[in-house]
């Protein structure tokens, strides 16, 4: 089973290509991608997300994730804090980054932010438990070895009464030529949702592209919420996995999960993936300039 891991790794490009985070409630979360998104609504908003990919398969990968932001209207925009743990076989990556975004005022319904996060990753790697085809492979890596890197991040996002959309792109300093095990290349993320409401009944069409330009990735997501209350929805990941998301919020707190049910070659060697996400919805600082928005749900 460790074989076909890492064969699987190698030839999705995940090992060597170094690929991002996979996260299926990215409708709660754009502020893991986008520094623009921070402090887009009136209250404090943290979130905690676990995600475990491919199960069944031994050392698949593995993600926690914690981000918290709000409005500071001495600021004049959001600040955040982000931090993601990410496992897969025996590789380790730690990202922490501070975010803000300067948000201007467009009009009574509407707005237009831009973001910016700064912070670090540390990469750690086990290579004494790897086993390489060709023991002179000049690129093969043989001891522990870990590294500490800069990262940053930027994005502008637009919001409206019922319309959201932004782009961003992470790891902005590297590219594509000089990526390696312990540098992720730079990546590009575009979203939109539109918030339709009838009745006690909202539905939210979403579209995220994400791409490190060797690899593009489309994910089309509708979810329907009663009443604030309860939501159930899905989301088709173009040619890898078919997602079901479930959730409700209890006062202040909320609680969602999915299933992502493989549609690739790897449901003959997983059970799918589990995502667990628990939200709290707090108070905020107050933004008198901001009044027309409220805690957002997608």
């Amino acid at each position: 089973m460790k074989k076909i891991l890492y064969f699987l790794l190698l030839n999705c490009g995940a090992f060597y290509a170094q690929n991002d985070f996979q996260l299926s409630h990215f409708m709660f979360n754009e502020v893991t991608f986008n520094p623009a998104a921070t402090g887009n609504s009136d209250k404090l908003i943290a979130s905690l997300i676990a995600r475990k990919q491919w199960i069944g398969m031994d050392r698949s990968p593995g993600t926690q994730f914690f981000n918290a932001h709000a409005y500071v209207s001495q600021l004049k925009g959001g600040v955040g804090l982000t931090l993601i743990n990410d496992q897969i076989g025996y590789e380790n990556a730690l990202n922490l980054k501070l975010s803000y975004a300067y948000h201007i005022k467009l009009s009574e319904a509407s707005s237009l932010s831009a973001g910016f996060s700064g912070g670090f990753i540390n990469k750690k790697l086990d290579g004494t438990k790897l086993v390489f085809e060709q023991s002179s492979d000049p690129n093969a890596i043989y001891a522990q070895s870990s590294l500490f890197l800069p990262d940053f991040a930027a994005g502008l996002e637009f919001n409206s009464k019922n319309f959201t959309t932004g782009l961003s792109s992470t790891h902005i300093t590297q590219s594509m030529s000089n990526a390696t095990v312990y540098k992720v290349p730079r990546h590009y993320f575009f979203y939109a949702k539109y918030k339709i409401v009838v009745k006690d009944i909202t539905i939210t069409p979403a579209l995220l592209v994400k791409s490190a330009v060797f690899k593009t990735q489309l994910e089309l997501n509708t979810n329907v919420m009663y009443k604030n209350m309860i939501w159930i929805g899905t989301t088709y990941r173009y040619k890898e996995s078919i997602v079901g998301l479930i959730g409700f919020a209890i006062n202040k707190i909320r609680i969602g999960y999915t299933y992502d049910f493989n549609s690739s070659q790897l449901r003959k060697q997983s059970n799918g993936s589990h995502e667990i996400m628990l939200q709290a919805v707090l108070n905020g600082f107050k933004k008198n300039e901001h009044d027309y928005k409220s805690p957002r749900f997608f």
